[in-house]
């Protein structure tokens, strides 16, 4: 999952009118910037570009057509989450600071910063489909569900004895999965279920 000297390697199956081979892939480019290890990598729906998290204080923003940095965003804190918000016009991320913070993706200016956890880093993010809520997770090893724009914490749930390293929203919006260091996998209920 990380990689020391961040090399994130495209990989692409080669397709001839539409037959996929498994047996054959090729590394189309290889994009070297971060000087750590490369934590959280997030990847835009339409394809074209992906925002790296890194515990070198950075978070770049790649285009996948040039395989070129479009932004860079520098922080005094170990990346250790990043995800996009629905629109894609927004980033979130969290790390060894404690801080949520919300990034503009054109020109990487900070948006908006608040306190996420008293106790520790935070490791893991992940935005509801509709964007007005977010999940929480890390070394405090509470899962939090916050209001987006509000930037208030609505749940807690208490249940991991080891830090969390992920979170994740189900795709059909009805539970919250998370995996912490010690090996467990919870799953919560969802408290805003799609109507």
């Amino acid at each position: 999952n990380f990689c020391t000297n961040f090399c994130m390697k495209q990989w692409y199956q080669r397709r001839v009118r539409g037959d996929i081979s498994p047996q054959r892939q090729e590394m189309k480019a290889a994009m070297k910037e971060h000087k750590g290890v490369v934590t959280c990598i997030k990847i835009r729906t339409n394809n074209l570009e992906c925002v790296s998290a890194s515990d070198d204080g950075t978070c770049i923003i790649w285009d996948l057509n040039r395989f070129v940095r479009n932004q860079i965003i520098f922080a005094n804190t170990l990346f250790k989450a990043i995800c996009y918000q629905p629109s894609e016009t927004q980033l979130l991320s969290g790390g060894s600071d404690r801080k949520v913070s919300y990034w503009e993706t054109l020109d990487g200016s900070q948006i908006r910063e608040m306190e996420g956890s008293q106790d520790g880093s935070i490791n893991g993010l992940d935005i509801s489909r509709d964007g007005n809520y977010f999940i929480s997770g890390g070394s405090s090893r509470k899962v939090k569900v916050w209001k987006y724009n509000e930037g208030e914490v609505t749940h807690i749930g208490l249940g991991h004895s080891g830090d969390i390293t992920r979170v994740k929203i189900c795709p059909n919006s009805n539970h919250i999965i998370s995996v912490s260091a010690d090996g467990a996998i919870l799953r919560w209920k969802y408290p805003f279920p799609p109507s």
